[in-house]
């Protein structure tokens, strides 16, 4: 999401009016003058300058969450995110975090990209203690466990681009099984790595304006070939 979709009213606002939150990407995520070749046979160029990108997304008021600042630094943006978004997600339930902790309360997260990893390790010289955890996809879920002391399953699951909804199919068996008496579910995707848009334009999964248009191969298909069938 662009800043025009962040929060829950503002993003259910852009879904109703179909707007387009797509920016030019910031210098602080990679710089497009290195990276971008409107020729889309170029090698390890995107032909792309755009994106759907979350503003500050690497701010994080770590001191709410009892992290040392040091930690925080060595943190992947996506693990803040996820706690941000906890926090408000009960807040906006009204739930008390004194009334959740100790509860069974599960944790099943959506996750893919590994980019802050990637980027981190190219800087070798910084890495220190913290960058085990900071990185670790396990402790994306571990994390919200851990702060909000939660004691049901706690997964970060990698099903591609449907990781989240796989831990949302997780998140509703662990309730149905008695593994956990509530669940907090939730997907979070941060692309940081250039690295990453030259293999998604070489594999033609991202459109030259940067929006999403899922199934546009296929739909000419179908204008093309009227007894083209689909499955979902």
């Amino acid at each position: 999401m662009a800043v025009a979709g962040e929060g829950l009213e503002n993003f259910w606002k852009v879904l109703v009016e179909g707007k387009n939150c797509t920016v030019d990407i910031p210098p602080e995520r990679f710089n497009t003058q290195q990276w971008y070749d409107p020729d889309s046979n170029k090698p390890g160029k995107t032909f792309t300058r755009r994106a759907a990108l979350l503003n500050e997304f690497n701010t994080f008021d770590n001191k709410l969450f009892g992290i040392h600042d040091l930690e925080a630094e060595r943190m992947d943006p996506q693990q803040k995110l996820l706690l941000e978004c906890t926090y408000r997600a009960l807040e906006d339930a009204g739930i008390p975090r004194e009334s959740i902790s100790g509860t069974k309360t599960g944790v099943f997260v959506g996750l893919m990209n590994r980019d802050y990893e990637v980027v981190t390790n190219s800087a070798v010289t910084e890495i220190n203690h913290y960058d085990g955890t900071g990185v670790a996809m396990s402790i994306a879920a571990n994390r919200i466990s851990y702060v909000f002391n939660l004691t049901g399953p706690s997964l970060t699951i990698d099903t591609a681009c449907s990781s989240f909804f796989y831990a949302l199919h997780y998140a509703l068996h662990g309730i149905k099984q008695g593994d956990c008496e509530a669940a907090l579910c939730g997907g979070v995707n941060c692309i940081l790595d250039p690295c990453t848009f030259v293999s998604l334009c070489k594999a033609n999964m991202i459109s030259p304006d940067g929006t999403s248009k899922p199934f546009s191969k296929m739909q000419m298909a179908m204008e093309e070939e009227k007894d083209v069938v689909l499955f979902y």
